[in-house]
């Protein structure tokens, strides 16, 4: 790789990495928001009701069908493609996207108070589905990814439709869940950005991995 080519790598990371962390500061800003200083200026979330109930058969299936087996199976996949393009910080964003958004939203549906109703919660559902079209963004060929975003986009707002109209979320929930997946979004990209760096590094010397990296 020339010297020219690593100043541009260089420079590529340092420009995006602000906006990156700028959009992990707005994610976490409006999950702040949602769930603490509107719920304590008493701030009461209206309760989802059904609506749509001809279709809301349909979206129950499709609710249902988003289970822990389809989720672990995606993400097997993307660690397949993140080793095959030798991406070296690919499954570390993966296994950082994934588990991470989940996890976080499981754990705000534990913590949020009762005022704030079940509805309101971040969806667990929205939130595994964004995340996996958020982590597919990160580590497939840029030929695909316009394919890739589009579908993942039509799956999320699909999905984010049918947890609204079953009322299992409301559009506080919605929202809730895309403001996690979002920050977890901002966050694993940070670390895809250098992945270009620690490609350029492994070549010099192929012994120094992320892996070892890390462990520095």
């Amino acid at each position: 790789m020339s010297t020219s080519t690593t100043e541009q790598i260089v420079l590529s990371v340092q420009r995006s990495t602000p906006r990156l962390w700028l959009a992990a500061a707005v994610g976490a800003v409006t999950l702040v928001v949602l769930y603490a200083a509107l719920p304590l200026a008493g701030v009461a979330y209206p309760t989802a009701r059904p609506i749509l109930e001809p279709v809301a058969g349909g979206a129950a299936r499709l609710l249902s069908a988003i289970d822990i087996t389809t989720v672990l199976v995606v993400v097997a996949a993307l660690t397949v493609v993140s080793i095959a393009r030798a991406l070296p910080y690919g499954i570390g964003a993966v296994l950082m996207l994934c588990p991470g958004a989940p996890l976080t939203a499981a754990a705000a549906r534990s913590w949020l108070p009762e005022s704030v109703l079940a509805s309101a919660h971040p969806d667990g559902r929205i939130v595994a589905v964004a995340s996996l079209v958020a982590a597919a963004s990160l580590v497939v060929p840029s030929r695909v990814r316009p394919a890739v975003l589009g579908l993942g986009l039509a799956a999320t707002v699909a999905v984010s439709l049918a947890a609204v109209v079953t009322a299992a979320a409301s559009f506080v929930g919605v929202l809730g869940a895309l403001a996690i997946t979002g920050t977890w979004w901002a966050l694993a990209a940070v670390v895809m950005a250098h992945s270009p760096i620690a490609a350029r590094r492994e070549r010099k010397n192929p012994l120094d991995t992320a892996a070892l990296k890390l462990r520095r």
